[in-house]
């Protein structure tokens, strides 16, 4: 069950990390006509980096309250 856990963050942590790096690039691209379109897609990058390391840490935080109880 535990390995189950894990393998379940590292799954929801590579599917996070595509969402983040493919959210940055598109808008990135769209936002090409901007001033500063790479620090765009750097802001994009750093939020959705910290959302995803907010939603890692929850889930982590769950996994292991459920094994110890």
């Amino acid at each position: 069950e535990n390995s189950d856990e894990k393998a379940g963050l590292v799954r929801r942590f590579r599917n996070g990390a595509l969402i983040v790096i493919f959210a940055s690039v598109l808008c990135g691209l769209l936002a090409w006509n901007e001033p500063h379109p790479v620090a765009v897609a750097l802001a994009v990058f750093v939020g959705g980096a910290g959302i995803l390391a907010i939603d890692i840490a929850l889930a982590y935080r769950s996994s292991v309250r459920r094994s110890k109880s």
